[in-house]
């Protein structure tokens, strides 16, 4: 069940600049775990993002989500295929901040007390060029716009029992 796949393709990518130190520091830049195995989400781990925007019309923001578990040594490792969503685009940066997220539905063999995590490339693009790019591990405590199971719950990680 568990594998490895490598990381987006930062292929075009700019150098950092003051408006990438910016949106590092924007309280609008998080990633959450936001749904966690409840009654009514069985098997399910959510992963949620929020980005800020540039103010810039014409960059399109992007997210694309993996799923994570810790490893015997404490060593986060990507679950595989089953837990990488692919980009998601979000919206236009014109916007404050624009939030996206992704369920993972996890295998029935999946060994109890697994703790799982996210991990969220945030790019903002102007055209096929990536302007800004920023990686964020899941943390908790944030306002999650819609989505999460139970409802406004944001955590860190998930351990599932």
């Amino acid at each position: 069940m568990l594998g490895l796949l490598a990381p987006p393709s930062l292929a075009g990518a700019a150098k950092p600049t003051l408006l990438t130190a910016g949106l590092l520091s924007s309280r609008w830049l998080w990633a959450t775990v936001d749904v966690c195995t409840t009654a009514s989400s069985s098997d399910v781990v959510g992963i949620r993002g929020s980005m800020p925007g540039t103010g810039n019309p014409k960059e399109r923001m992007y997210m694309y989500f993996r799923l994570q578990y810790r490893g015997s040594k404490g060593i986060w490792h990507f679950v595989g295929q089953a837990g990488d969503s692919g980009f998601v685009y979000a919206g236009t940066a014109a916007y404050v901040s624009r939030q996206a997220g992704s369920n993972f539905h996890l295998a029935a063999s999946t060994a109890p007390d697994t703790r799982l995590r996210g991990e969220v490339y945030f790019d903002w693009r102007l055209g096929s060029r990536v302007e800004h790019h920023v990686v964020l591990a899941t943390t908790g405590g944030h306002l999650v716009s819609a989505g999460s199971s139970p409802r406004g719950f944001s955590a860190a990680d998930c351990t599932i029992s």
